[in-house]
């Protein structure tokens, strides 16, 4: 697979997991908090997200400047639950 397809593949499914998690936040049943797990595995999604970026961005040799989206939005959501967890540790969430 081109290096040139796997961003936006990879936007897309980021753009619609995020989509996936506001309709289950604003639709969703308030029994199970589902949208803290979904939030997880996006989190997931994106630790595989900065693997990929660091094995085909930073080491090749002809770099791709639209890595940094994938990247950003990766790293924003990885600090959002970083946040919500020690929230939760310290017992305010």
């Amino acid at each position: 697979m081109s290096k040139f397809i796997i961003i936006p593949i990879i936007l897309l499914l980021q753009m619609a997991g995020y989509i996936f998690l506001f309709y289950e936040n604003k639709h969703g049943h308030a029994d199970f908090p589902i949208e803290w797990v979904i939030f997880n595995i996006l989190g997931i999604f994106n630790l595989i997200v900065l693997v990929l970026s660091y094995f085909l961005f930073f080491n090749s040799e002809n770099k791709i400047s639209f890595w940094w989206i994938p990247v950003t939005i990766a790293v924003i959501t990885i600090i959002i639950l970083i946040i919500q967890y020690i929230r939760m540790a310290m017992g305010e969430f």
